[in-house]
């Protein structure tokens, strides 16, 4: 809860500073009112140094910026959005202090993990906040409201956190997404329990290089010091740090399908498109169902059941409670068709991702395989033509449409996609998302067969960014209406 009254020198720890009321923090001058504390950050786009005059215009009683610049109420602060984080902590009564806080980060697989964590600890009594790409939920079972960005601003981050608290939550699982994690949006967070779920490329427009988008995922186990670490090690990123952290004498645990873990697991898909379990850990050992033909999303809920057991919850309770467990919309979703087909509605985005979504269809499925996919606009370029040639390679029938094109030409997306496939003439281009999803189901969706329609890119998401407009749109309506007519 934020205090009714806070004071300058409690605020930043510094005796030195006069003391006022601080009302609030802010990083954007246009929400400065009087008695606010304006973070000068420097963006990619913008410097708040820019915008000094106007904060001072608003009221703005001080000004933090790394620059050093003349003038009353600016003080310079290194490493600025860091500390913005320690301040914003301090300023909502350090929060995190008081929750069990759980960071799940990873190319793929972040949403998932964390709201199977909340909805299974909310199934076993123990309500676990939670911010997703999907949403906030205060309690994991309610969304209250949707989600800006995978992980907030530092400010925002605290506040949500201090309203998860003050609801009467003990647990809270976020996704530490790796420009949060660049941009230290985590700064003034006491991590009890860090993940990682995945690793492989993405991100490549924004990283300076593999290595630097590695770098920034380590960041959650290297500087944030969690108590307890979770690592998925059938990648090689995972076994490297779950090796390092050994060797640091850490408190780190292990999930694997293939190696000797802590949590080893292996599985079978039976005939109800579920995955059967049987989980070997130092907790005990344990057979049930999943409700998903996903290994990923089965390696995702194990590390969720590990973190959850961890923490202190009963681990019976909670392998009681995952059969029915509802899963993210848009990760892995089944959809039976008309004629006993089925279609896949999947976020799928990056290379590994898709390869993967592909890969277990076409192991459940013995007809045809559908994959309907495009590549973002102004976002990593270098993965379009990897997913094109993993399309090709894993579907029998390949249709190009928009995901978010953005600001980029439509064509130069397709063409880039194309540029990774052997023989492009095989590939369908149909611009329209909606005429694309409803060409292949059509096409699939026959008598006697066991046909499986993926629709990937989008997953959970309800829009189209286009020409940098936004229009409503959403796969599982288009998917919907098809099946209603």
């Amino acid at each position: 809860m934020v205090q009714s009254r806070i004071l300058l020198r409690e605020l930043l720890n510094n005796k030195e500073f006069i003391d006022f009321d601080v009302r609030a923090l802010s990083f954007d001058s246009r929400d400065v009112e009087h008695g606010d504390i304006f973070f000068a950050l420097k963006g990619s786009n913008e410097n708040g140094k820019d915008y000094i005059s106007e904060a001072k215009i608003k009221g703005a009683k001080l000004i933090l910026s790394e620059d050093h610049l003349e003038g009353s109420k600016v003080i310079q602060v290194n490493n600025l959005r860091n500390y913005m984080g320690e301040v914003a902590s301090r300023f909502y009564g350090e929060p995190s202090k008081e929750l069990k806080t759980i960071c799940v980060t990873g190319t793929n697989g972040k949403t998932s993990c964390v709201e199977s964590l909340a909805k299974l600890a909310y199934k076993s009594g123990s309500n676990c906040g939670y911010l997703s790409t999907i949403g906030v939920s205060l309690d994991g079972f309610d969304v209250i409201r949707d989600s800006v960005l995978t992980t907030p601003d530092s400010i925002n981050l605290q506040k949500t956190f201090s309203e998860i608290l003050d609801f009467g939550s003990k647990f809270v699982a976020l996704e530490a997404s790796s420009h949060g994690l660049e941009q230290k949006r985590l700064g003034g967070t006491f991590v009890k329990t860090a993940i990682l779920t995945s690793f492989s490329h993405d991100h490549l427009d924004y990283h300076l290089s593999i290595e630097d988008y590695k770098n920034s995922k380590l960041s959650l186990f290297r500087d944030l010091n969690p108590e307890i670490s979770i690592i998925q090690i059938d990648n090689d990123c995972g076994s490297e740090i779950y090796t390092e952290l050994l060797n640091k004498d850490k408190a780190v645990y292990s999930i694997s399908n293939k190696h000797a873990a802590d949590f080893k697991y292996s599985f079978t898909r039976n005939s109800e498109n579920r995955l059967d379990i049987e989980l070997i850990s130092i907790a005990g050992n344990f057979s049930f169902s999943l409700n998903t033909l996903s290994s990923v999303l089965a390696s995702n809920i194990i590390c969720s059941i590990a973190a959850l057991t961890l923490n202190g919850l009963n681990i019976s309770n909670l392998i009681k409670n995952v059969k029915n467990l509802e899963l993210p919309k848009g990760r892995m979703e089944l959809i039976k068709l008309n004629n006993n087909n089925y279609c896949c509605i999947d976020y799928a985005h990056t290379p590994d991702a898709l390869e993967s979504a592909l890969k277990e269809l076409r192991k459940s499925f013995d007809g045809k395989l559908w994959c309907v996919f495009g590549c973002g606009g102004n976002r990593d370029k270098l993965k379009r033509p990897l997913m094109g040639a993993i399309a090709e390679e894993y579907a029998d029938v390949t249709v190009l449409t928009n995901d978010n094109p953005r600001l980029e030409d439509e064509n130069l997306i397709f063409k880039e996609i194309l540029s990774g496939v052997k023989e492009p003439k095989n590939v369908l281009t149909l611009a329209d998302r909606r005429e694309a999803i409803l060409y292949s189901l059509d096409s699939a969706d026959q008598k006697n067969s066991r046909n499986i329609v993926l629709v990937a890119g989008k997953g959970h998401e309800t829009y189209q960014e286009i020409n940098d407009k936004i229009f409503l749109f959403d796969d599982r309506e288009v998917i919907d209406k098809y099946l209603s007519e």
